[in-house]
C-alpha cells in the first residue's frame, strides 16, 4: 500500500504529533492517514486516532 514515500511523510506526521503531546496508538493508522493525505482522498473512519490528524489540520472532514 505505501512505498517509501508515505513512509517518511507518516514519520514525520508521527513526530509533529508526539511533539504536541499525542501518541497515534497504531502504525496502520498513520500510515493510512498519510496516505489520504498525500493522495487527497477523503476518509471515513471509527478511530479516534484520526481525529489528532484532522486536529493538525491533515485531513479535512468531508
Amino acid at each position: 500500500m505505501v512505498g517509501k514515500e508515505i513512509a517518511l511523510v507518516s514519520a514525520g506526521y508521527y513526530r509533529t504529533l508526539r511533539q504536541q503531546g499525542i501518541t497515534v496508538r497504531k502504525t496502520i493508522d498513520m500510515l493510512i492517514g498519510s496516505f489520504c493525505i498525500v493522495n487527497q482522498l477523503p476518509l471515513l473512519y471509527t478511530d479516534k486516532d484520526f481525529n489528532h490528524l484532522i486536529s493538525l489540520g491533515l485531513i479535512s472532514v468531508i
